[in-house]
């Protein structure tokens, strides 16, 4: 799964990797957590430009109003988003891009469970498959919400989790955005395990645990005793 994302890059570094239509004002966030708002990449209208738009992290489906949870569909398994009633009119019709410096993941142990901030090896930002839908709430008031696509671990990612976000090459953003409903279903070739070689690891300190520690120091190695070193080139 995915559930904690950094979103830090300078504005103007958006603006120039996403073709934007202009700097976005962004505030960075180094523990995005489900529930938040994330920022989302997303074709201009009448342009030829794109543009930023601040999601609610956890896909809120017209049909699930009302009900429990139903706000917390933070993932999507790509291997079942095209028939999974919850995901595949988005995945036809409302596809983004999540534009992060990197995500979280924990690895399961005995007496607790470590996490792991996933970088790329160049310390560029890079793109996750995400689908968004639009959702009213009471009043007339609409807001957008999204989700993450997740697919099977690469070498990389396997001895922490076994699941991965999908991460989209800079080639396939904009088929991601612009292929229409009747060939979305090309799109799942895309979503596979990002190469080994694209990122590295390293253990972070457990207080990214908690959703309100949002502070550079969440990014920062230490040590991991089970490991015997920081990882950095994990």
């Amino acid at each position: 799964m995915c559930g904690r994302i950094v979103q830090t890059a300078v504005p103007h570094v958006l603006a120039e990797e996403f073709f934007l239509d202009a700097v976005p004002d962004l505030t960075p966030r180094w523990n995005v957590s489900p529930g938040g708002d994330i920022a989302t990449v997303l074709p201009g209208d009448g342009s030829r430009g794109n543009v930023v738009q601040l999601m609610l992290w956890g896909l809120a489906p017209a049909w699930l109003a009302g009900r429990p949870g139903g706000t917390q569909l933070i993932n999507a398994r790509s291997e079942t988003v095209a028939e999974k009633p919850a995901f595949r009119e988005a995945f036809r019709h409302r596809r983004c891009l999540i534009p992060v410096d990197g995500f979280y993941e924990w690895q399961k142990r005995e007496g607790g469970s470590q996490p792991f901030l996933f970088r790329r090896r160049d310390g560029r930002p890079f793109v996750l498959a995400g689908l968004w839908e639009p959702r009213e709430q009471p009043g007339g008031r609409v807001f957008a919400s999204c989700t993450i696509l997740t697919t099977a671990a690469n070498a990389v990612m396997r001895p922490i989790h076994h699941r991965m976000p999908a991460i989209l090459p800079a080639a396939a953003w904009r088929s991601w955005l612009a292929t229409p409903a009747t060939r979305a279903g090309e799109l799942t070739a895309l979503l596979q395990p990002a190469p080994a070689e694209l990122l590295h690891h390293h253990p972070v300190t457990p207080r990214v645990n908690r959703p309100e520690f949002d502070e550079p120091a969440c990014v920062e190695p230490v040590w991991d005793d089970r490991g015997g070193q920081m990882n950095l080139f994990g």
